[in-house]
């Protein structure tokens, strides 16, 4: 009974905390950000608004537009009006002008705010405006990098520790193959992979500790820190990489293969409600604070994520965006030399799977990695105008498919279990 109080607590309490980091921030006096705040909107605006890191592949391409408009917001919060600055989430725009040279205008003239953006939370405000008290944007860029270096080491450590390899190798090949080295170059990318990162090195620690109860609020809290942090970008990666980490040790610890398909129902049920609970919290709260009904700004933006206006029939629309996504895969790209490479891997891991086979294959494991696997392509599917249009950036999501792939061929070679 004590151990299901503490885990309700814990739950309603960072339900709390997150908004009130976000609230904190905004306390912020505007003075203390000003300086970076302008070396970050002259950095951005000398930027290209989507540029590719290396010319002609999209799956390199840095979205500043996001990044400048996150900036913008930052910069118009209130320490006056703390809390309905952050519901309100306003920023500085005109037509006229880009939207990093909006947030240069904005800076510079220390314009005012005339444009709205309640249906995030914009909750990596939170960190992104306590570090522009010590640096600019692209020293931000730099921290996303070590804080996502420095987790990637700490996952391969908790498995590799145990001589257990295979999930960290899983892991690596995914993130080359989604090209996730770009990803500490944008704000915009960079809170999934830190949540993805913190909540599988969470419950890989929770299990082998003896603590599995606290996998429940673990999943439930991670779906609201990813609604709450993120801006649409590859939301799954955070219920899915950790769910694949954990499904693979349930397996290596010899647990009922009935309990890989059990955990991976209850635990994306807890992710998913609390990313619902969490966004719908922010509109009741805007509704709130600002005596309206806030859902018709939020009616207006699921509709364009799941429709559009780009003259596409419903086929092209779902047939664009998966094979916009998939596209931008490693080595696809690079023209026919890199398509003729993708084929190929695909063609060994088929290869291994069939040859080496073992003569006994854990059916609910790999029904289970299967699924996870496929379920970024649904993501595409359902919101198919945002993934059609945002598909240089969504196309990473795929990283979960290439590790569940990756863990598949893993397991069904392996000579022996543990």
């Amino acid at each position: 009974m004590k151990s299901a109080i503490a885990k309700i607590i814990t739950v309603v309490l960072a339900a709390f905390c997150m908004p009130a980091l976000l609230v904190l921030s905004a306390m912020i006096p505007k003075e203390y950000i000003r300086d970076n705040m302008l070396r970050s909107a002259e950095y951005l605006y000398e930027s290209e608004l989507f540029g590719d890191v290396i010319e002609g592949i999209d799956g390199s391409r840095i979205d500043r537009y996001a990044d400048s408009i996150l900036l913008n917001i930052a910069y118009h919060y209130d320490k006056n009006f703390p809390l309905r600055s952050v519901m309100v989430s306003a920023y500085y725009f005109t037509p006229d002008h880009e939207e990093n040279e909006n947030l240069l205008i904005a800076v510079r003239d220390d314009m005012g705010m005339n444009r709205q953006y309640l249906r995030y939370w914009h909750g990596s405000i939170a960190v992104i405006r306590t570090l522009l008290t010590l640096m600019p944007i692209n020293g931000i860029y730099i921290f996303n990098g070590v804080i996502i270096l420095a987790l990637i080491g700490l996952y391969i450590y908790l498995f590799a520790k145990d001589g257990d390899y295979a999930a960290p190798v899983a892991l690596l090949i995914s993130l080359i193959i989604t090209r996730s080295f770009y990803v500490p170059l944008s704000c915009e990318y960079a809170p999934t992979y830190i949540l993805m990162l913190v909540s599988s090195c969470i419950a890989v620690i929770l299990y082998k500790k003896g603590q599995s109860g606290w996998l429940k609020p673990l999943f439930f809290i991670t779906g609201m820190a990813t609604s709450f942090a993120d801006f649409l970008t590859t939301e799954t990666l955070t219920l899915l990489v950790p769910l694949i980490s954990l499904i693979w040790l349930l397996r290596k610890a010899g647990r009922r293969s009935t309990d890989l398909i059990k955990n991976t129902v209850i635990f994306t049920v807890l992710w998913a409600c609390g990313y619902v609970v969490m966004w719908v919290s922010k509109w009741l709260l805007c509704s709130a604070v600002f005596s309206e009904n806030a859902m018709q700004y939020v009616t207006d933006h699921v509709s364009e994520r799941l429709g559009g206006d780009l003259g596409l029939s419903m086929w092209q629309y779902i047939t664009g965006a998966l094979l916009r996504n998939i596209g931008c895969l490693f080595p696809l790209g690079y023209g026919a030399f890199g398509g003729i490479i993708f084929i190929a891997l695909m063609i060994f891991a088929a290869y291994r799977g069939y040859v080496y086979k073992r003569g006994s294959i854990n059916g609910y494991l790999v029904t289970a990695l299967a699924v996870m696997g496929v379920i970024p392509y649904i993501r595409y599917i359902v919101l198919h105008n945002h993934s059609y249009i945002h598909y240089f950036f969504t196309y990473r999501a795929q990283a979960a498919t290439i590790m569940a792939i990756v863990l598949i061929v893993w397991a069904i070679t392996e000579k022996k279990d543990g």
